[in-house]
């Protein structure tokens, strides 16, 4: 897949991407006067995206008589006064999209994307790197078709009242839109952005480096990453738009080795336990050690067929162990699942090990369910 284009106004966006354009356009919605009728449509995909802007919908909802924020949500979310929430289903296609649009009869604009939940590995966080399939503009023609659209989509989940509203806006745009200014307002809007999105690149980029002790943390004798350099770089998003593929490895008796087969021995082992943990990982990817005999393979967007497929040849990878050196048998426990909750306390994840020493057991391989993970980041 070819890289975003932090330029484009259509085609693969970056979140930093939509952010910007998602801003300028609800700033154009408060630009507007309270007797001019207008329609604000905002998907969200979820409540706590919604959080962080709700004092601006809250002046939003105050001038546009149709304001309309959708989300998944399986209960009625507390919003400002004025807003009109209707909630999605997980599984219809309105849960993937980043919209906004903002309609009256002399103006139009729209940012309209849809979440690929792929990501982009440069991306400074695994939220930085969310990448979308997507436009914006500031053309009064193609906020009238999404605004229809997004209408014809929500259907009876409007109220009636709302309905009419909507209706009565549409029907107000009867003259033709001025297209040189929205032609030269896009342009000088589409250096602007260009430039913000580069800007906040190069001021995450300087506060990734600032951080970078507690981000690229590392396991001094093993050189994988840290929980604390996990939690950093998963953030503190509450969110379940990213499906994170989990696998866990127990090592039971790591600790031992050193006091029954020498110090020399026990660097080399755990040495070649992270070697056949970070074989094969993309980018966006992580290794990382929970304390002295368990570690964690986080692979971000990875489907079931890939987690399972990693969490095998870490199977596969440990119990070939004993062929190099120090020649010494490693047990394991490997087991695969997924979770879409976030944040997650790696630290429930980890168990105590008991000190039990290796006696060339195989290495087992099982799943765990989102609700036996669930059950373990609660104990």
């Amino acid at each position: 897949m070819a890289g975003p284009n932090t330029n484009a106004r259509a085609g693969l966006l970056t979140k930093r991407t939509l952010v910007v354009a998602s801003h300028a356009v609800e700033r154009a919605a408060l630009a507007g006067h309270r007797d001019e009728s207008a329609i604000v449509i905002a998907m969200f995909q979820r409540l706590p995206y919604f959080e962080r802007e709700a004092e601006v919908y809250r002046r939003i909802a105050a001038l546009a008589p149709v304001t309309i924020v959708g989300m998944v949500s399986d209960t009625r979310p507390d919003l400002p006064a004025g807003i009109t929430p209707v909630l999605l289903r997980r599984d219809e296609d309105l849960a993937l999209e980043w919209s906004v649009v903002v309609l009256s009869s002399t103006f139009g604009a729209c940012v309209v994307a849809t979440d690929l939940e792929e990501l982009d590995f440069n991306g400074t966080s695994l939220e930085a790197g969310r990448l979308f399939r997507g436009r914006w503009g500031f053309r009064r023609e193609e906020a009238y078709a999404e605004a229809v659209r997004l209408r014809d989509a929500l259907g009876d989940r409007l109220p009636p009242h709302v309905r009419r509203r909507f209706e009565s806006v549409l029907d107000s745009i009867v003259e033709p839109p001025s297209g040189e200014v929205e032609r030269r307002s896009e342009a000088a809007l589409h250096h602007l952005s260009s430039r913000l999105v580069r800007s906040r690149d190069r001021a995450e980029s300087a506060a990734a480096r600032a951080a970078g002790e507690r981000r690229d943390a590392r396991d001094p004798w093993t050189g994988l990453h840290t929980v604390d350099s996990l939690n950093a770089w998963l953030g503190t998003e509450v969110s379940d738009t990213v499906r994170l593929g989990i696998v866990i490895i127990e090592v039971p008796g790591l600790r031992t080795i050193e006091a029954s087969h020498g110090a020399s021995a026990a660097v080399h082992t755990e040495n070649n336990v992270a070697d056949v943990l970070s074989a094969d990982l993309r980018p966006i990817d992580r290794a990382a050690r929970l304390n002295g005999e368990e570690f964690l393979l986080v692979l971000p967007g990875a489907t079931e067929h890939t987690t399972r497929a990693a969490a095998d040849r870490v199977r596969a990878a440990l119990a070939d162990l004993h062929r190099t050196y120090p020649h010494l048998s490693v047990a394991a426990r490997v087991r695969a699942g997924s979770t879409t909750e976030r944040p997650i306390d790696l630290r429930r994840l980890a168990t105590p090990s008991a000190p039990v020493t290796p006696r060339r057991p195989p290495v087992l391989s099982g799943t765990f369910s989102e609700e036996e993970l669930a059950a373990a980041l609660s104990r």
